[in-house]
């Protein structure tokens, strides 16, 4: 097939079609230009679907927020009790392997109208983080020296053990731990990080 395109007479009745061509050439690439945005942009919206899902899965296996808060309720506080390694569920029940994995892509979770979204996503993975730090350090505690763990001389409820943890520490593990079972339980029913926080997780 012959392509027709209109003629324009240039100076002295020379035939010129550049002014055609060039809108032609304009014109695909701005509909090519605007076909790769989007393509980028679904991609993008994809992206953060597909993370915002596996986020939402992994709070909802951190099923060792939740056994801690009930130990915690049915303990003495520290520090006049210190906390043992079988006051604490494995570090393990408390995954964050999604978030460590993903800290290069969190920023889709941001995006028009979702700052909320993403600030509440690193701030819930923020204190899990630092909880599920001080839970671990508890975890490997190892019992003082003369201590015994077995029915011996000393009982084991009298049991002291050495530690890394702070009295500081323990004391926020055993006073936040149930507000942050609490957001966990909002984030799963709302199926969205951007929920109310109780004031004691609030700094």
């Amino acid at each position: 097939m012959i392509d027709i395109y209109p003629v324009f007479l240039g100076p002295a009745g020379q035939i010129d079609i550049t002014g055609v061509s060039l809108l032609s050439i304009l014109g695909g690439v701005a509909v090519s230009f605007g076909s790769a945005i989007l393509v980028y942009v679904a991609r993008q919206v994809w992206e953060r679907k597909k993370l915002e899902r596996a986020l939402l899965t992994e709070v909802e296996e951190m099923d060792g927020i939740k056994d801690c808060a009930a130990q915690m309720s049915r303990i003495a506080a520290p520090p006049g009790r210190q906390l043992r390694p079988d006051d604490v569920p494995t570090s393990d029940s408390i995954p964050t392997t999604v978030y460590r994995n993903s800290t290069s892509k969190i920023g889709l979770m941001g995006g028009f109208r979702r700052g909320e979204e993403l600030r509440g996503v690193v701030r819930f993975y923020s204190k899990v983080l630092r909880y599920k730090s001080i839970i671990r350090d508890i975890e490997q505690s190892v019992p003082a020296s003369g201590a015994t763990t077995d029915g011996g001389a000393r009982s084991r409820a009298a049991t002291k053990f050495n530690s890394a943890v702070s009295d500081n520490d323990q004391e926020q593990l055993y006073n936040d731990i149930e507000s942050l079972e609490a957001v966990r339980q909002d984030i799963i029913e709302t199926k969205s990080f951007d929920v109310e926080y109780p004031s004691q997780l609030t700094d």
